[in-house]
């Protein structure tokens, strides 16, 4: 994947200009109000009403542009990627978080760190943190099981969250972090990432008019004192173990060189957020899905049975589990976490013949474009064998992009489906989850795609 690394040539954009459609709203405040209410549904009725347009948003204060075609995303993401950065717009309430991390970081800064940090993800590396995962899981499943057998109703959005921040906290750090500090840190992020929720689409407010500052002002300060902490515990007992923590300490970049604390803090909170975030919401949408496709879900115990059956499963039978990734490919399709990829303008442009303007925001959206009738025949349903090589290949690349795409696509991706398809092997053979009847179920966008309501589920034993 380095080669993903290197220059890209700049496409030529096209030479024929074309003006933007423009989606308008209220005096002064444009599109916010219906935007706060449900992103999701206004941007994808705005791409239908103007299929394959580059739309203009009429956000008040701000220009704002809306990707509605997969050539449009490639533009931004890969042909022209250095002229579309994360500087400033939406990309400022999530930089207090993420620091300088990966997801945030832009020029040579970011270039150095993902060059440092690719080795880390590769599937070879990754073979290593199954047995870690498997035991995470496994270790949850009593308590779980003893709520099926109590009857009881679980927040299954709450369950992934807890379960998730178990596995991707023993990855990270292994032994050197407790369980009690594990749920502690996984308490103080959830809060942090909730204020930032708020601030997605008011970038432009004043920091202290916004609900929740000094909560995010907190956490964020807990979350660098627990992990810097935890980073140089480990650099000065020199330690070598085979955590994710290890593993960034020994990267190292052409000159040799490492990371300094801040850096190493900045990326174990990205990695903390993409990986706790991407597999549990993923999870919990599929639950609900399975629940409402049994047949999909009697296909899918099949394939757990035949390959893994009792045994503890390996790397290898992940790669064997060929049904069960097409089974999170589709819910990542219906529901994608990451829902809306944020990108500033640095220099006057042209998407496919659009002139988008210095200091504008490009806005493109994988539930735009995961739902186009265009490219997904009947979008609502869920049909995990879209995702068979034979129908996959009719399809552009960026009509699916549940990680991103280009240079800058998420480095965790491997991670987070392996993830996920350890959690479906270990849980699914030994539970069933059922929506309880009448609970209302719709996607809410924040910083990701969540059940707006939750998902009340109950568990029972198989």
């Amino acid at each position: 994947m380095l080669d993903e690394l290197d220059p890209l040539s700049r496409a030529a954009p096209p030479s024929a200009r074309k003006p933007s459609p423009r989606a308008r709203g209220y005096p002064v405040v444009g599109l916010l109000p219906a935007l706060a209410r449900d992103a999701p549904s206004l941007l994808r009725q705005l791409a239908r009403q103007y299929p394959g347009e580059l739309i203009e948003l009429d956000l008040g204060l701000t220009r704002a542009y809306l990707a509605t075609h997969p050539e449009q995303v490639q533009y931004v993401l890969h042909d022209n990627w250095r002229n579309f950065g994360k500087e400033g717009g939406m990309w400022k309430p999530i930089g207090r978080l993420l620091g300088n991390g990966l997801v945030t970081a832009g020029g040579d800064e970011w270039l150095r760190n993902r060059r440092r940090m690719q080795p880390l993800f590769s599937s070879r590396q990754l073979a290593g943190l199954v047995d870690r995962m498997f035991d995470v899981v496994e270790g949850d499943l009593p308590r779980l099981e003893e709520r099926a057998r109590a009857g009881a109703v679980v927040d299954m959005d709450k369950e992934m969250m807890q379960l998730t921040q178990r596995v991707i906290l023993a990855t990270m750090f292994g032994v050197s972090i407790t369980p009690r500090e594990a749920d502690s840190l996984g308490e103080v992020l959830l809060v942090a990432i909730q204020a930032l929720n708020a601030r997605m689409f008011l970038y432009f407010m004043p920091d202290r008019l916004l609900p929740g500052e000094r909560a995010l002002r907190d956490a964020i300060a807990r979350i660098d004192e627990a992990i810097l902490r935890l980073v140089r515990e480990r650099r000065r007992s020199k330690e070598e173990r085979d955590d994710l923590l290890s593993l960034l300490l020994r990267a190292r970049d052409e000159s040799g060189s490492g990371m300094d604390d801040r850096q190493l803090r900045d990326e174990l909170v990205t990695m903390f957020i993409a990986g706790n975030e991407t597999t549990a919401i993923t999870m919990t949408w599929l639950f609900y899905l399975l629940d409402r496709n049994p047949g999909i879900e009697r296909k899918l115990r099949a394939e757990i049975e035949e390959v893994v059956g009792d045994r503890r499963p390996t790397a290898a039978d992940l790669s064997r589990m060929e049904y069960t990734k097409m089974v999170i490919q589709e819910a990542m399709r219906m529901y994608p976490p990451s829902w809306l990829v944020p990108r500033t303008v640095k220099e006057d442009d042209q998407i496919c013949g659009y002139p988008v303007p210095a200091g504008a925001t490009v806005i493109l959206s994988q539930y735009v474009m995961h739902h186009d009738p265009a490219f997904w025949e009947a979008p609502a349903e869920f049909d995990p064998e879209r995702f068979t090589p034979e129908r996959s290949a009719s399809r552009p690349r960026y009509s699916y992009m549940p990680f991103g795409g280009g240079p800058r696509q998420c480095i965790g991706n491997l991670f987070s489906i392996m993830e996920a398809q350890i959690v479906i092997a270990v849980l699914l053979r030994r539970l069933r989850m059922r929506l309880v009847p009448g609970h209302p179920v719709s996607p809410q966008a924040v910083a990701t795609l969540r059940p707006r309501h939750g998902l009340k589920m109950t568990l029972h034993a198989v």
